[in-house]
């Protein structure tokens, strides 16, 4: 039974990113893919998410308090969204040819080869090492005592500082509170809903990449998102991405390296198209802003990839181009500044006492 509510939860959450995603494209006017606006709404899901987390995380309040903070917010966000894109439904939509048969085709594969990936992906979650035990048990910890990261998830003992190496993401809050809420099973929540969900986003980020290389030519994406998912289901390598997908994806390591990396890597992409569109660089300042909250793991890479694109086009156009490194160095300042934290806590400068 908590299975089929996890089920449910994961498809009202696709909902939620796609009202969140549509209501951040209107206010930028851009009409971009279905699937990746699924992937802005569940950024924009977890930057705003992160902003009301952490300051309760740092201040050491109840998980509960979060949780009715957060519902209560996301009511209202969900209201004003609902608002925006039920006032541009009022405008005459753009008509789209019908595509053909063919293309219904390839797109009912492609849809077969996502699902068989989501199986394999849950019958696949075979690790059950010292990771999955402590990301796990700091959610139903949490949920036990109605803290966050107070109490170590591995031990359950009460800690005497709060370990900003975890604490400064709220990604594993996010199914800690709504466990609570809901009395299903953080593990269950995890394991399932957002794992499934890490699966689904990553296919969405390449679906979307390949839209755009292939100038939206839906055949050529849908081919190439099917022998996507065939190689991940069938590279039995365990140091590669595809395999930290199948085999821990419920993980926030798994969600930095299948869906916050290549979304960065398919922005800049575009950029590099085009570095005077400013749709993009706002898209790409909200995926850098909620990279921390997704995955700690963010905290580096995510600007070292930045780094790189700019530091390539300086050579590259052998130019100092002042608007594209001003908006570069805006899209590192979220990442910069969560580093600064955290290098602060390891040198003992910043200790927050439990």
């Amino acid at each position: 039974m908590h299975i089929f509510f996890s089920i449910c939860i994961l498809a009202l959450g696709i909902g939620l990113f796609d009202l969140l995603g549509k209501a951040f494209c209107i206010r930028c006017r851009f009409h971009p893919v279905v699937p990746e606006r699924i992937c802005i709404g569940f950024f924009l899901y977890f930057a705003l998410f992160q902003i009301v987390a952490e300051v309760m995380i740092l201040t050491k309040q109840k998980l509960h308090v979060l949780g009715i903070s957060w519902l209560v917010l996301l009511c209202l966000l969900v209201a004003a969204a609902g608002i925006m894109v039920y006032r541009n439904t009022q405008k005459a939509p753009a008509i789209e040819a019908r595509p053909s048969r063919a293309v219904r085709l390839l797109f009912a594969l492609m849809t077969v080869a996502v699902l068989c990936e989501c199986a394999s992906a849950v019958l696949m979650q075979r690790n059950i090492g010292w990771d999955f035990a402590y990301y796990i048990g700091n959610m139903m910890t949490s949920v036990e005592t109605d803290t966050m990261y107070l109490y170590d998830g591995s031990s359950g003992l009460l800690r005497s500082h709060l370990e900003l190496r975890y604490a400064l993401s709220s990604f594993y809050m996010n199914t800690a509170w709504i466990s609570q809420m809901t009395g299903i099973s953080a593990l269950v929540l995890q394991k399932y809903m957002a794992g499934v969900l890490c699966v689904l986003l990553t296919n969405a980020v390449v679906y979307s990449f390949a839209m755009e290389v292939f100038q939206r030519d839906k055949k050529k994406t849908a081919i190439l998102v099917t022998i996507t998912v065939l190689l991940t289901i069938c590279w039995d390598v365990y140091d590669t991405a595809a395999q930290f997908l199948m085999l821990r994806n419920y993980e926030a390591k798994a969600y930095c390296a299948n869906v916050v990396l290549p979304m960065v890597c398919y922005l800049l992409y575009r950029i590099w198209k085009n570095s005077k569109d400013r749709k993009t660089w706002a898209e790409l300042f909200l995926v850098s802003f909620a990279s921390v909250a997704v995955s700690m793991s963010s905290l580096v890479l995510v600007p070292a990839l930045i780094a790189i694109m700019l530091l390539a086009h300086l050579i590259v156009e052998r130019r100092w181009d002042s608007a594209l490194m001003i908006r570069g160095m805006l899209c590192l300042m979220p990442n910069v500044c969560y580093f600064a934290v955290y290098f602060a806590s390891t040198k003992g400068w910043l200790i927050v006492e439990v």
